[in-house]
């Protein structure tokens, strides 16, 4: 489900512009696309985000030194935004899984730099917001 909510917020990035009362329509649409099922974590995971993407936002750039927002890859900031949402509002991922996850879907998705750029961010983003 955490694969299937970080395309969705891919996807989004392309749409930013929809309004939130055209969200909804993105997400469905989104979920057609990819031929996903609609399902209870990917919806409350991908509104979550979108909902709190300035606050994670803010995070990313306090610890992702020497990088503006605007020049991290659209699949690394939606992973990096996945990761954090999990470890600030999803009570029962384990902070350690979502970072591990956040690696394994940047080696999958990203270049071959962003793993460890991911993990760095992430790492020093937990630990300073007193997450772990």
């Amino acid at each position: 489900m955490r694969e299937q909510a970080l395309c969705l917020l891919f996807e989004y990035s392309y749409h930013t512009e929809a309004d939130i009362n055209g969200l909804d329509e993105l997400y469905k649409n989104a979920l057609d696309l990819y031929g996903y099922e609609d399902d209870a974590y990917t919806r409350t995971v991908f509104f979550g985000v979108i909902n709190e993407a300035e606050k994670l936002d803010g995070v990313i750039s306090k610890y992702a030194v020497g990088w503006k927002i605007e020049r991290i890859s659209r699949i690394s900031l939606a992973i990096m935004r996945l990761c954090l949402y999990e470890c600030k509002y999803v009570e029962d991922v384990p902070v350690e899984a979502a970072l591990n996850e956040a690696v394994e879907l940047a080696k999958k998705y990203d270049t071959e730099q962003a793993p460890a750029f991911i993990n760095g961010v992430l790492n020093s983003a937990v630990k300073g917001e007193g997450l772990i």
